[in-house]
């Protein structure tokens, strides 16, 4: 009898041990060891079975209770934890999903950014080719202009040269002029014969012009010195009409040019604004995806923290529910023992 009591009394203990791990506020007036106690009192104090047994039903009763109610708060506790751990992990995988999409426009923003970029810095170098021909047609054109200019003065020269020497012509006929008059006007359309760079048109008219003052008849001379100036004059109209269309033609072509350059200078400074806001919006999505990507960084790590926090929980509330359901188990395997115990004390005393 006393190692049977022993018995249960290490086990009792060992129960008691296993509760305290684990604290419950169920069950805090019911004590394994007052109801040994009990049963042993009432054994021997030679008490009725059915008393005893009344006894240990009453503590089942409450065990049965106590574990009943743990059953319902963990049940609870279970649906709680599944609750929140599913919601968690929807978070972490929304979170996931979110930073996969802004990493990737990211990704595929940083590469188009960084085409565009180099795209304006090709279009910059062929506008500045584009406006450096531009500046070299304005520059040709601009001294053409002025070589022009410089041509008609000498042609306009060459002309009133001829018609002082016609007048000159009249003069001679009349016997009116001088040597020196002649040599002046020989001075004068030899420089413009050089001038026009025409010396095969003016070399007869000023070698007619020499040896008039050697011819006898003068008259005659004049006249046909007159008639090689006029023919001089012609020509020397028909050299600044050429030259003047010439001229003309280049000027066309200098427009054509200088307007096909303007035309394409226009398209690449369209296209230069069209890539810069290109680039612009580009920066924008990066800068919104950026802090998408960093709250769906923080939303993640946030959410799995709690979930890993969750799962601990859970799984401690699991431990709990275990070593307390064992330590009943134990409770009551007790309680059979001290049943039978009490069944074979009264055996003994019949």
């Amino acid at each position: 009898m006393k190692v049977t009591i022993t018995l249960l009394v290490v086990l009792a203990l060992a129960n008691a041990g296993m509760v305290q791990k684990f604290p419950l506020t169920y069950g805090g007036k019911r004590s394994i060891m007052n109801i040994m106690v009990e049963v042993e009192n009432k054994i021997k104090a030679h008490s009725p079975l059915d008393t005893i047994k009344g006894v240990l039903d009453n503590f089942k009763s409450a065990v049965a209770q106590e574990q009943g109610t743990h059953d319902e708060v963990y049940g609870a506790q279970k649906a709680e934890c599944e609750s929140e751990i599913a919601y968690r992990r929807a978070e972490v995988e929304d979170a996931t999903g979110t930073l996969k999409i802004a990493n990737g426009i990211l990704k595929t923003s940083n590469i188009l950014l960084k085409k565009t970029q180099a795209t304006i810095g090709e279009t910059e170098n062929i506008l500045n080719t584009v406006s450096l021909h531009i500046g070299l047609i304005n520059d040709a054109r601009k001294e053409d202009t002025q070589s022009y200019n410089r041509g008609a003065v000498t042609f306009n020269d060459a002309i009133n040269a001829i018609d002082d020497s016609l007048d000159l012509a009249a003069a001679l006929a009349k016997g009116k002029a001088s040597l020196i008059q002649v040599a002046e006007m020989t001075t004068k359309l030899m420089k413009a014969s050089v001038a026009t760079k025409m010396n095969k048109a003016f070399m007869t008219p000023l070698a007619a012009l020499a040896q008039i003052t050697q011819e006898d008849d003068a008259a005659g001379a004049a006249e046909r010195l007159a008639q090689l100036l006029q023919t001089l004059r012609t020509n020397v109209e028909e050299a600044w009409a050429s030259y003047t269309a010439e001229n003309t033609n280049a000027l066309a072509l200098f427009t054509q040019q200088k307007d096909l350059y303007l035309a394409s200078q226009a398209r690449l400074d369209s296209s230069k604004g069209r890539l810069t806001n290109k680039a612009e919006n580009l920066q924008g999505v990066i800068s919104v995806q950026t802090a998408v990507a960093q709250a769906a960084t923080n939303k993640k790590q946030r959410n799995q923290t709690l979930w890993d926090d969750a799962a601990d929980l859970c799984h401690s509330f699991d431990v709990e529910y275990e070593a307390v359901t064992a330590g009943r188990r134990q409770e009551l395997v007790l309680v059979q023992e001290l049943e039978r115990l009490a069944e074979r004390r009264a055996a003994e005393q019949q």
